[in-house]
């Protein structure tokens, strides 16, 4: 079992490294809300949580009142994760905090439809999808064997959680304390090894993905030496950094910071 985060722009600016340092081992970050919003710190927290080596997964907020926006919502994912290092699922936030779908006469049937368009256009992309919701809701208002096979993220506030399906994060507060983020936050347990899992099923297209980190040059470093540290090549690094070293690959200073691309 693993302990997790979730956050989005109402988090403010967060320090990944205290965060990882605190014992948080994966975040789910807030992608957005509706088919056209995306969250103003989704590419600022996905950078940083990619940074300090924490996996990420996805949920994006649902204001679908129907399949046609839910199509839409899940486009919306998927054209703002290519070529990102996904490795928890990426799930639909099926509630209603501020009263939308309640205001839309958004019926029982017609929320669980939405969650099951969603999720299978995420798999059709080969991803792994899931969905988000309270207790309340996955018991009462989209409990169906149609969502069976979608993995649940369950938010009940809690000491235990006592859904009696199956899921693999439990959401156990939303009053926790971390260093690294002021205020209060969040707090999951993932009871699945989903980065194990997803590479497994070759899935989220990790296989394709390349990772860029940051390397600050020490005394004695030549190119050739960070290459051989990080299984690279001189010339690829000289290309990504072409601008700070200059014509010359074979002068670098210490304290230049490079890009590296890992697989």
């Amino acid at each position: 079992m693993k302990k997790g985060i979730d956050i989005s722009s109402h988090n403010g600016s967060i320090n990944m490294k205290k965060v990882k340092d605190s014992g948080i081992e994966f975040i789910i970050l807030r992608i957005g809300y509706g088919k056209n919003n995306i969250d103003q710190k989704f590419k600022f927290n996905y950078e940083n949580a990619i940074k300090n080596e924490l996996p990420v997964g996805i949920y994006l907020y649902s204001y679908a009142i129907n399949t046609d926006d839910a199509k839409k919502e899940a486009q919306l994912v998927l054209d703002n994760i290519k070529g990102l290092k996904i490795e928890y699922p990426i799930f639909i936030d099926m509630e209603d905090a501020d009263g939308y779908k309640n205001k839309h006469n958004i019926n029982n049937q017609t929320c669980i439809n939405i969650c099951e368009t969603f999720c299978n256009y995420i798999e059709n992309e080969n991803y792994y999808a899931g969905i988000y919701s309270n207790l309340n809701w996955f018991n009462n208002r989209i409990n169906s064997n149609k969502l069976d096979k979608f993995d649940k993220w369950v938010a009940q506030w809690n000491s235990k959680c006592s859904y009696a399906g199956e899921y693999g994060i439990w959401q156990y507060s939303s009053q926790g304390s971390i260093t690294g983020i002021e205020g209060n936050v969040d707090l999951n347990y993932s009871l699945k090894d989903y980065p194990t899992i997803i590479k497994n099923a070759n899935l989220n297209h990790l296989s394709n993905i390349k990772t860029l980190i940051e390397y600050t040059v020490q005394n004695g470093d030549s190119l050739s030496k960070i290459a051989k540290k990080y299984n690279s090549t001189w010339s690829s690094i000289y290309e990504l950094n072409k601008k700070i070293i200059g014509d010359n690959p074979n002068i670098i200073n210490p304290g230049q910071v490079f890009k590296i691309e890992i697989n």
